[in-house]
């Protein structure tokens, strides 16, 4: 359905506490899938990444209370994580201007063509941290993409005050071909960077469909709530989904967002409601256009597929906050439990955080619920 902006925030409005689109098929009780502990870390994480031969890679922000992170790691031959590149990337400290270090790494990606993608917001929390820490110095925020084997940094992005306004944050990315699109949480809107060409357009800053709901009762502790956040690219790349954290998912045809001569009014008209969603705190998307929905309130992971059915596909008592999950090449879910609604940010008046951090997997059958799954975006299926 195409909804125009005033009609785009009625839905809204009318949606904003109902959680899931009616669905016409949801998993019975006992039908879920067993999950395992994928692997285990000390340091707050919330993404995960995998290469086509399996090589594992961890986003660690420098969350409050726990600054003392490399924001990025691999695992070792050993299991065990590491520092990744494991140089001067990996150790900001206060007063460093973060022009060539990871100061928060927000979000991480490894995409068809192998590599690691990083996307570095410059600064630290502005819900827990003085302005000093908070602004980013001019170049910090950034993407960074870097070969998967070396560490070796291909190419960094840096835009300028045009693009990344005072308050602007980049959140989370999806590169197709030569074509970048990335949510920016800070202010609400979206990206478009062409790798060829070097155009980059900011579309629709702060308009209605870039911004989260928010209700009384969603407040705890000071966390601020992100706006525009979750981003996928269809299989095809035709369209861009994105979402708030409290939804509703919207899409968008790609080219839309990639022509220069639509205004950001004419563009917003082009934005359709895909779904309502249940609170979620990351997602992923497969072949066959099924979105699997972190769930922050659940504690669950939920398919929600391009017709309005939804199946539980896992959950957990100790799904406590997760986030940004990612499929494999060989069809494995893996979910990154960040714990934040356990922290000191979120209200508690002790940190509550149970070591170590876990990533979970679990296996992708063919159909869960009536619904056929699809394989992984980010990569060639294995044979």
């Amino acid at each position: 359905m195409k909804i125009g902006r005033r009609r785009f925030m009625t839905a809204a409005a009318c949606t904003a506490a109902s959680g899931l689109l009616p669905a016409r098929g949801v998993s019975a009780a006992g039908a879920e899938l067993i999950h395992t502990v994928a692997a285990e870390i000390p340091w707050f994480c919330n993404q995960v990444a995998l290469t086509a031969k399996g090589d594992m890679f961890f986003g660690l922000p420098r969350y409050p209370d726990y600054d003392q992170t490399p924001c990025l790691a691999k695992r070792g031959a050993d299991g065990k994580p590491a520092a990744f590149p494991g140089n001067a990337w990996n150790e900001w400290k206060p007063g460093d201007d973060g022009f060539d270090s990871f100061v928060y790494v927000n979000s991480i990606h490894v995409f068809k063509e192998g590599t690691v993608w990083a996307v570095d917001q410059g600064a630290l929390r502005a819900d827990s941290y003085p302005p000093a820490l908070s602004e980013p110095h001019k170049g910090a925020q950034k993407l960074v993409q870097l070969d998967a084997d070396s560490g070796e940094v291909l190419r960094v992005l840096r835009f300028g005050d045009d693009i990344l306004p005072k308050g602007a944050k980049l959140n989370d990315l999806r590169v197709f071909g030569d074509h970048v699109y990335v949510t920016d949480s800070g202010l609400g809107a979206l990206i478009y960077h062409d790798l060829k060409t070097g155009v980059t357009l900011r579309r629709m800053s702060g308009s209605p469909e870039m911004q989260a709901k928010v209700e009384p009762n969603m407040q705890q502790g000071s966390h601020q709530t992100p706006k525009i956040d979750m981003i996928e690219v269809s299989d095809d790349g035709e369209w861009l989904y994105a979402a708030a954290p409290t939804g509703p998912f919207i899409r968008i045809k790609t080219a839309a967002l990639r022509d220069a001569s639509l205004s950001d009014d004419d563009l917003a008209e082009q934005v359709e409601e895909y779904a309502t969603i249940a609170r979620s705190g990351g997602c992923a998307l497969d072949t066959n256009g099924n979105l699997y929905l972190s769930e922050l309130d659940n504690k669950r992971v939920t398919i929600l597929s391009p017709t309005g059915e939804t199946a539980v596909l896992t959950s957990d008592d100790e799904f406590i906050s997760p986030d940004g999950s990612f499929i494999s090449v060989d069809r494995k879910l893996y979910i990154p439990v960040t714990q934040s609604r356990r922290t000191r940010l979120f209200g508690n008046k002790q940190d509550m955080v149970k070591r170590p951090w876990k990533i979970y997997v679990v296996d992708l059958p063919e159909t869960l619920g009536g619904i056929k799954l699809g394989a992984s975006l980010n990569g060639p299926s294995l044979p």
